[in-house]
């Protein structure tokens, strides 16, 4: 008791492992650069005088040094002049000492505070503090990252949580310190040996984690995969056949890096789900789901309920033929960073087992996979028509004026161009006709998007920020409407389309956000 009020009451640095973190970019980019410079200079290396030194790559090599030494001393700088602190009903970070920048953040506002850990706070014994707040103008950042040793991000975790508690009227002050001192005790348990104190609702083995990585794969990122290998085993034959190899490799020093990059990033796209997601679970405990996961980079998640805007459940093209779902959240703290755009509560699986585990974790959206969505009504046709017969005629007389331009060269290819852009036009239309679709009652909204993959968002309609619906002459000839909504997220799940629906479906919805 006496070490938890000593740290109320403390201002504290981040661990200083986080330098190495802010300038690991710095360092990779000095590496690739000082790799590529040497296997330029690969005849003046093998010189026996050596002269390559006093030529223009020790210049370089001195002002990569000069950069890397910036950048490691600025970090250094901001890194001795930032100072964390937990007040009353706020938390407070301190910055500078000639020009001092304070940052209060009320506890009150915000809506997430989760750990992480990746390979290098791993090694160092150390987690990141990632919180976020209530604020449509910082979602699609995390707020604020703090990184500390293990022991204390959970504790200023279970702190944060039991402000957070008593801020918001759940509990009093005695009650939430009881609750949050045996979290936290149970999951510094649950980090240090990796054991599990209180059992997980929700428990992915491995064969879930191979089933899910399958029907993530993303056709795309196969085919350009396949592709990028299949030109870098010509271009390294090519290489390889020629009789000075040593300069051939040298020479094509930076196609090699970048040729690596690009098979390397492919491959990962294509394989990342089958280890991001390693020992995922899951549990509900009151208003919070709690999610671990991760084998490079472990997740540790704490979701208030009230603090969830949708859920979306995704099927991806493979995914449709195998009839297998999973299923997101939506809220401001969570996929905000560009890394963890996909913020994952059920990986994939069977309808059946994704109604299962939706009861346990989230039984407020149980109903979103049943709830019924009307197709899209046949009249959207004459709506698609006009513009479609519009562009297509603009596409035409441009076809006709670059014959003219080009003469009849190439007028084959032209014609050619044209019709592929038209059959997917309409391939597009078609598919877009098959599978969209809207659901709504007073109490959510159900909408289904997608062309070869599939998504469907339920929200509860008191959530949404604001709506607007549109209908111009041609619509309204038709009797069909179409709209938007909003909602308090991350800029990517901030819009959402509302598709064309025929009758009354904006008059539920606006009934549906004025109850409470």
């Amino acid at each position: 008791m006496e070490e938890n009020n000593a740290r109320r009451n403390k201002r504290f640095r981040n661990h200083i492992s986080i330098i190495l973190e802010q300038t690991g970019a710095v360092i990779i980019a000095v590496f690739v650069l000082v790799v590529t410079q040497l296997f330029q200079s690969f005849d003046e290396i093998t010189k026996s005088d050596l002269s390559f030194i006093t030529s223009r790559g020790l210049f370089i090599l001195l002002g990569v040094a000069a950069l890397l030494a910036v950048s490691l001393i600025s970090q250094v700088l901001v890194w001795a002049k930032t100072y964390i602190s937990i007040e009353e009903n706020a938390i407070v970070i301190e910055k500078g000492r000639v020009n001092k920048k304070k940052n209060t953040i009320g506890i009150r506002n915000i809506s997430n505070i989760n750990l992480e850990q990746n390979l290098i706070e791993m090694l160092f014994g150390t987690c990141k503090v990632k919180l976020d707040t209530n604020s449509r103008s910082t979602a699609d950042s995390t707020d604020v990252k703090i990184v500390l040793k293990k022991s204390d991000a959970l504790w200023f975790q279970q702190e944060v949580m039991r402000r957070m508690e008593i801020a918001a009227g759940r509990v009093s002050e005695s009650v939430a310190a009881d609750k949050n001192g045996r979290a936290a005790e149970n999951s510094f348990a649950a980090y240090s040996a990796d054991t599990e104190p209180e059992k997980y609702d929700v428990h992915a083995d491995m064969a879930d984690i191979l089933q899910h990585g399958a029907f993530s794969i993303s056709v795309i990122s196969v085919l350009i995969f396949l592709l990028v290998l299949v030109g870098s085993v010509v271009s390294a034959a090519q290489i390889l056949g020629r009789a000075d190899l040593m300069a051939s490799l040298a020479s094509a020093a930076a196609g090699i890096f970048v040729a690596a990059f690009i098979v390397l990033s492919t491959l990962w796209d294509t394989v990342k789900d089958f280890v991001r997601y390693y020992n995922f679970r899951a549990k509900r405990r009151g208003n919070k789901i709690y999610i671990r996961y991760g084998f490079l980079k472990k997740i540790d998640y704490t979701i208030p309920v009230d603090k969830i805007q949708a859920l979306k459940i995704r099927q991806s093209f493979v995914a449709r033929i195998g009839h297998r779902y999973m299923a997101e959240i939506v809220n401001v703290g969570m996929g905000d960073d560009q890394e963890e755009q996909h913020s994952f509560l059920i990986l994939y699986c069977k309808k059946e087992k994704l109604k299962e585990r939706l009861s346990i974790l989230l039984p407020e959206y149980a109903c979103a996979v049943d709830q019924p969505a009307d197709p899209l009504p046949v009249s959207v046709w004459g709506a698609w028509a006009v513009p479609a017969v519009i562009a297509i005629l603009c596409m035409t007389g441009g076809a006709f004026l670059c014959n003219e331009l080009t003469g009849n060269a190439y007028c084959l290819y032209v014609w050619i161009a044209l019709a592929v852009v038209v059959i997917m036009m309409f391939t597009g239309m078609v598919l877009k006709y098959r599978t969209q679709g809207i659901g709504a009652d007073e109490s959510y909204l159900k909408l289904v998007n997608g062309y070869f993959s599939k998504q469907y968002l339920t929200v509860r309609c008191r959530d949404i920020q604001y709506a607007m619906f549109s209908q111009n002459f041609i619509a309204r000839s038709c009797g069909i409407k179409k709209g938007e909504i909003h909602l308090l997220a991350s800029s990517a799940n901030t819009t959402h389309a509302v598709p064309y629906f025929k009758g009354s479906k904006d008059e539920v919805i606006k009934r549906g956000m004025l109850t409470f």
